[in-house]
């Protein structure tokens, strides 16, 4: 069986001066999975991660708990096409429009990375706008680009790896969100709800054959859940 595991990074860190590392709790998440993993005999053949800090700590919890257990794994890649989209440059470009349509969110600005409501009002407002594709500007990657650039991904994965392999890619949510537009043809305001639902280190599981590639899982958290834990189950 041919099979890539897209993982959401760990919690990283809302509030703080640098959100792309990942918490305590996230490095925690990351090693939950692993153990998961180990016990239900998993060892991927090839391991990959975007560039972002929180993905690649992510991945290196993953690895460091295999290799504590004596479990070889292959060297981790890092592919740049995993990243997520860069939340910040859509916000600030799209903005203006959204605050005259709406001029209650420019206090909802000024705590946008304090405050999670404030965080939400801004964000999902800015985030629909952008998937829509009916507010374009030039100073930040397009929905449709985004969705291309996850499609490749995939793609280059399969292509470099072949079948009758386990693949474990550390990314984001709206990777994870942008590649079931890609293979289930979705709308982009869809995927981005999904998004908004996609737990940390939780994963979504693709089965491929050639070109193909199928939907098996999302967002699946047994991990967490075994753990016994609802303090474990996050969402940013």
């Amino acid at each position: 069986m041919s099979m890539i595991y897209l993982v959401r990074h760990g919690q990283a860190s809302f509030g703080q001066d640098n959100y792309d590392l990942l918490s305590p709790l996230g490095k925690k998440q990351s090693r939950i999975l692993a153990q998961f993993f180990l016990d239900t005999g998993l060892t991927p053949d090839a391991l990959y991660s975007g560039a972002l800090s929180r993905q690649q700590a992510t991945a290196q919890e993953f690895y460091s708990l295999y290799q504590a257990q004596g479990k070889m794994l292959p060297d981790l890649e890092l592919l740049d096409e995993l990243n997520e989209y860069e939340t910040s440059a859509i916000v600030t470009d799209l903005f203006p429009a959204m605050a005259e349509d709406d001029p209650s969110l420019h206090d909802d600005l000024e705590r946008m990375y304090k405050d999670k409501e404030s965080f939400k009002r801004v964000f999902e407002a800015a985030m629909l706008r952008w998937v829509s594709g009916n507010h374009a500007t030039p100073g930040h990657e397009q929905w449709s680009a985004f969705v291309d650039r996850i499609s490749r991904a995939l793609k280059q994965i399969i292509r470099i790896n072949g079948r009758g392999k386990t693949i474990v890619a550390f990314t984001s949510g709206g990777p994870i969100a942008a590649s079931l537009v890609s293979v289930l043809g979705i709308s982009g305001e869809m995927a981005m709800r999904l998004n908004w639902q996609i737990i940390n280190t939780s994963y979504t599981r693709y089965m491929y054959k050639a070109d193909r590639i199928t939907l098996a899982g999302f967002n699946s958290i047994a991990h967490l859940e075994l753990a016994k834990d609802p303090g474990v189950i996050t969402y940013r």
